[in-house]
């Protein structure tokens, strides 16, 4: 059985190649004649769904990363707000996990709540201003 430091290695090299592969991609189709209107908004729509996706990916290398240190330091597979020890098959399902779940839901809500109390959440519209 492989380990999750494999497991985690490979996944790493999967999203460098998918990246490199994007990028030079859109090297080339930027380099190709523009056709009409409607081909240059769909390339153009193609290459900012690349970037976000790239976005993303490099995040989630990030956390690869971070997975792999912590598994240098042997601290891997502990939460790292109470420190118990993370649950294996919440690791299988997420190698990367830095939370026991309870400690997760528990940053969540707490994320979510400074979300909506500095405006970026929704805004709770007191019973009143609906009635009106």
């Amino acid at each position: 059985m492989k380990t999750i430091k494999e497991m985690l290695l490979k996944k790493r090299e999967d999203i460098v190649l998918e990246i490199a592969r994007r990028s030079k991609a859109s090297t080339e189709s930027a380099t190709q004649e523009i056709g009409d209107i409607i081909d240059s908004v769909s390339e153009e729509r193609t290459r900012e769904l690349d970037l976000i996706l790239t976005d993303r990916e490099k995040r989630k290398l990030a956390q690869i990363d971070d997975a792999i240190e912590r598994i240098e330091e042997n601290t891997y597979g502990r939460c790292e707000e109470c420190g118990v020890k993370i649950p294996r098959p919440r690791l299988k399902v997420l190698p990367f996990a830095k939370y026991c779940v309870e400690c997760q839901e528990k940053n969540e809500r707490e994320e979510k709540y400074t979300r909506e109390e500095s405006g970026d959440g929704i805004r709770k519209v007191p019973v009143a201003e609906v009635e009106e």
